[in-house]
């Protein structure tokens, strides 16, 4: 999937699953990923360098309103590299196990709602457990 796109992704509301939020993405000349995500009749919009730091974003706003975006990017064991982020503006992640050098590619975006979901913060306190689990000493 590359830019310029839109869909729907599921969402947990209060916890509660059955509803959908509208994803619009694009990317200017200049490289910026912009996302604009609209929610019962309320848009938001978020630029960052790469894909997956704007879902962040995006995903911040929304867990403020109770609302939890269901797709392999909010899933606690997905981050991009630094490479995904460069060369495909971060549309895709990996799957980090723990201990494991990460190989399983997944989109961002790609519904996800069989799978667990945390918020932005456990998310990135993952991925930082994570990192230092493959250290070297």
């Amino acid at each position: 999937m590359s830019p310029p796109f839109s869909m729907n992704l599921p969402v947990l509301r209060s916890g509660r699953p059955g509803s959908f939020v509208h994803i619009k993405a694009e990317r200017s000349p200049t490289g910026i990923c912009s996302l604009s995500v609209t929610d019962r009749e309320r848009c938001y919009i978020c630029a960052a360098k790469d894909f997956f730091d704007a879902l962040k974003a995006i995903r911040l706003i929304l867990e403020g309103r109770g609302v939890q975006v269901l797709c392999n990017g909010s899933r606690e064991d997905v981050w991009p590299s630094p490479g995904s982020r460069r060369s495909q503006a971060g549309l895709v992640a990996y799957v980090c196990k723990p201990g494991e050098i990460a190989t399983q590619e997944v989109e961002i975006f790609e519904d996800a709602a069989g799978t667990p979901h945390v918020k932005v913060s456990a998310q990135e306190a993952y991925a930082k457990r994570w990192l230092a689990s493959l250290a070297v000493d």
